[in-house]
């Protein structure tokens, strides 16, 4: 008697145990921890001066401050390609230019503020005012996984001069900590459209290193 008793206590506890099992297999996966990605992945098109040499800035950056980060070069990089690629999580950022954002994901609050800034006789694109405008618009416009870190005064995306195009990069929120956002703020601070004018033809005649990535932050005191 006693050990069928053993024997019924024993299968009651296993019963118990595959039924806590279950039920917690039925429940969602936790998020990732904030900043807990082992590498932070940049994407750049192929064939893009501008865009390779931004993204090869931010890496450079976010290594020199301690955090593993890697860019990399992929063929036909629409802009379309590069958010699908974030959204789908195969990638953790990507650099853009503001009023380009704004007409992806908001073309209808885009045609609007393109309406205003073309009656506008004189307009500095480098304007705090304007960056800013369509900053908001475009922040309030991402999706809730994607989140914009502040915008550059750098201006890119020179054959689309519709809106301002402020340089922005933009990640999923999941994967940069605080100190992430703060290195890429500090990179987005340091640029002007004049010195990312200037780098590109260095990149395009002897190319970038992180070398030159970094003499290039050291000298705005980064």
């Amino acid at each position: 008697m006693k050990n069928v008793g053993k024997q019924v206590f024993i299968l009651a506890l296993v019963g118990s145990l595959l039924a806590g099992c279950s039920s917690l297999s039925q429940e969602p996966a936790p998020p990732v921890p904030l900043g807990n990605m082992d590498t932070v992945q940049i994407i750049s098109p192929s064939g893009n001066a501008e865009a390779f040499f931004l993204g090869k800035l931010y890496e450079t950056a976010l290594v020199d401050r301690g955090r593993s980060a890697t860019l990399q070069l992929v063929d036909g990089g629409t802009l379309d390609m590069q958010l699908t690629r974030l959204r789908e999580d195969s990638t953790d950022l990507v650099i853009a230019c503001s009023g380009e954002l704004l007409e992806y994901y908001n073309p209808d609050l885009a045609q609007e503020l393109k309406a205003e800034y073309a009656t506008l006789k004189l307009v500095d694109k480098n304007s705090g005012e304007w960056r800013e405008k369509i900053y908001d618009a475009v922040q309030g416009s991402l999706p809730n996984s994607l989140v914009a870190t502040d915008p550059s005064n750098a201006v890119g995306c020179e054959n689309n001069e519709s809106l301002p195009q402020n340089i922005v990069p933009i990640y999923r929120k999941p994967n940069l900590a605080r100190g992430d956002r703060e290195t890429l703020n500090l990179v987005s601070g340091a640029l002007s459209t004049e010195d990312l004018k200037t780098l590109v033809e260095e990149t395009r005649s002897s190319g970038v290193t992180s070398e030159s990535s970094l003499a290039f932050l050291r000298s705005k005191g980064f």
